[in-house]
């Protein structure tokens, strides 16, 4: 008989909860420190089934780019790793049937007063005992396990200027979500993480607005890309003149865009 174990790898909302365990206090953890300062943080899990669950801990890369998807890793380090600030005293635990459990870690930024910008790692939390197994007419067994991405992302000292820059702007059209879109790419430049938003101001060629548009807030990792769509499906078909704005801790970066539909 053959079996599958599938993995969900989860990171940036608030509660989730696959299966037995639920991380209770979100998937992203950002702090701010200087040079030589100890951060304290934690997770916190609740195991909700009636059977005891063992949980592992590991640290995990997430390696960003312009060109491919993230991807986590135990063997590839990166210039913007903290992995190595990390220190806990537990990496396995068994979680009793309802027991809420505090894991608790420090983040040792080192005494170099040259560091500056945002530096991360992730905390993989694995559920060792198999959440359900399925039996399917094919004779393939699905046995379901989950394991939590945490982010831990510190900024390091003084912030620098914001530097975000429009890399690509195209028209997309019949996307799996919308009918017409603006396809963007922008790229931070600087050393911090920012989490950036995006406006589009449209205007008629009478240079009367016609409409906002607003995106989510995302986070963009230093030297790397993020995509944004944004629906323009509602506009009429004409000549627009639209400026793109990217925000990001109350600064702006923008461009101007010539739009005919």
């Amino acid at each position: 008989m053959k079996h599958l174990i599938l993995f969900l790898f989860l990171i940036g909302t608030t509660l989730q909860s696959q299966g037995s365990v639920t991380v209770l206090n979100g998937l992203s953890h950002m702090y701010s420190g200087q040079s030589g300062e100890e951060i304290r943080g934690h997770v916190v899990l609740l195991n909700t089934s009636d059977q005891t669950e063992r949980v592992r801990f590991e640290l995990n890369e997430a390696i960003f780019s312009c060109d491919s998807s993230r991807v986590f890793t135990n063997r590839e380090a990166h210039s913007q790793s903290s992995s190595a600030w990390f220190a806990s005293d537990v990496m396995d635990k068994e979680l009793a049937p309802n027991e809420q459990y505090i894991y608790d870690y420090s983040i040792h930024i080192p005494e170099d007063e040259s560091l500056q910008g945002s530096y991360w790692t992730v905390l993989m939390v694995s559920v060792e005992n198999s959440v359900s197994a399925e039996q399917l007419m094919s004779g393939v067994s699905i046995d379901s396990k989950v394991r939590y991405a945490i982010g831990l992302m510190t900024h390091v000292n003084a912030f620098d200027q914001v530097q975000l820059d429009f890399d690509d702007v195209e028209l997309a059209l019949d996307t799996l979500d919308y009918a017409q879109a603006l396809d963007i790419r922008l790229k931070n430049d600087g050393q911090f993480i920012e989490g950036v938003s995006l406006i589009l101001e449209v205007y008629d060629m009478d240079g009367e607005k016609v409409t906002d548009i607003y995106s989510d807030r995302n986070m963009v990792f230093p030297g790397v890309c993020k995509r944004y769509l944004m629906d323009i499906s509602s506009l009429p078909d004409g000549e627009y003149y639209c400026l793109l704005l990217a925000n990001a801790r109350d600064e702006y970066a923008g461009t101007s865009i010539s739009l005919t539909l």
